[in-house]
């Protein structure tokens, strides 16, 4: 039987990888279905809104945002952004706003609380997703008639702070291989740097998407972490779902190839990437084990991610078109790609200036 209890009114089927919570009301028992843990955890410590119903239009926006949390956000978010919506309705929105009458929520106590949120050493951007939260919330009251509108609309936001984005030249690459040789995160460092993969994708990997004799390596699942919790899902869009050429990476197939022979099982959902102990590690730790590292080898201060940036710069001063790098890193389109890397790319339009210039020169 592929569903089996994990812990009381809560069960996991193995096959469809979902959660299965157990609800009793009314002397009537009946079941929910959840993609994580943490969602059916968070659903059966709510026993009272099980039922889905609505709250009476005088509630409190506590009740109003823990309602939409449980009956609204757990059905259509992914379980990253519900952990993260639940944190900032339950350490800050909550206490701050939470007693106050829905009716009664006014834009001067929501830009109020913002600033407060500032002051107390949020940044910008966090504080702009406390703002999305509150306007998704408080849209949904607008629509069934509880509000009269929405009080977002007259609140100001603060402008968004774009984090700067670190990447490695091929030298510097060249010395963090040096320093992860032989070790567990040579192939996740590897992957990240020739591949431009993701951490979920890296390590979502398993052997039955790998295919050395044929060189080609397909993403097909991610893997990531909620709360501590590991989330297993489809890639992030369409996009994301690709096959990439590793044939002639010789390095990567090198470094794969001793993975394949150090594997644990003949199982073809055998995880590629393993730690020390023979463990597919958590996202969070491999992403602590690559800083610790580089910090041991005094080098200067990259992310995992930051590799994938690395890739994209190294494929761009090698005239890789914007097509391409967009097509290999899985973005939805060019304008995500154009977006992110507008500093990268930056040496094309030196480039269009200058031929302008020498036509006009010489004529």
């Amino acid at each position: 039987m592929s569903r089996k209890t994990i812990e009381k009114n809560l069960a996991y089927d193995t096959e469809r990888q979902l959660y299965y919570a157990v609800f009793r009301e009314n002397g009537q028992r009946h079941t929910r279905t959840f993609r994580t843990r943490e969602e059916a955890r968070a659903a059966l410590a709510d026993r009272s809104g099980a039922g889905g119903r609505l709250p009476a239009r005088g509630c409190t926006l506590e009740v109003w945002l823990n309602f939409w949390l449980r009956e609204v956000a757990a059905r259509d978010r992914a379980a990253s952004t519900l952990y993260a919506y639940r944190n900032m309705a339950r350490c800050h929105v909550i206490p701050a706003l939470g007693q106050t009458p829905l009716a009664d929520l006014s834009p001067l106590q929501i830009q109020s609380y913002l600033y407060e949120q500032m002051d107390q050493g949020l940044s910008p951007n966090t504080v702009i997703k406390h703002g999305a939260l509150l306007a998704t919330a408080l849209g949904l009251a607008v629509r069934l008639e509880l509000l009269e509108r929405n009080p977002m609309e007259r609140v100001t936001l603060p402008k968004k702070r774009e984090a700067p984005i670190r990447f490695y030249s091929p030298e510097q690459l060249q010395a963090l291989f040096a320093a992860v040789e032989g070790s567990y995160l040579e192939l996740p460092v590897k992957l990240a740097a020739y591949l431009g993969l993701r951490r979920s994708e890296i390590c979502g990997l398993r052997w039955e998407n790998v295919d050395l004799e044929a060189g080609v390596l397909s993403i097909r699942e991610v893997r990531t972490e909620v709360g501590g919790e590991e989330v297993l899902k489809p890639p992030k869009t369409r996009t994301s779902a690709r096959r990439l050429g590793i044939a002639g990476l010789q390095d990567l197939q090198r470094v794969l190839g001793r993975a394949w022979e150090q594997r644990r099982s003949d199982d073809p959902r055998e995880w590629v990437v393993l730690d020390r102990n023979g463990r597919p590690p958590m996202p969070d730790k491999l992403t602590q084990d690559v800083k610790a590292l580089v910090r041991r080898s005094h080098l200067p201060r990259i992310s995992l991610h930051g590799l994938r940036h690395s890739f994209a710069s190294v494929a761009n001063s090698q005239g890789v078109p914007m097509f391409d790098i967009s097509r290999t890193l899985g973005h939805s389109s060019m304008a995500v790609t154009s977006n992110i890397y507008t500093h990268l790319f930056d040496d094309t339009e030196t480039h269009t200036l200058e031929v302008v210039a020498k036509a006009i020169e010489k004529g």
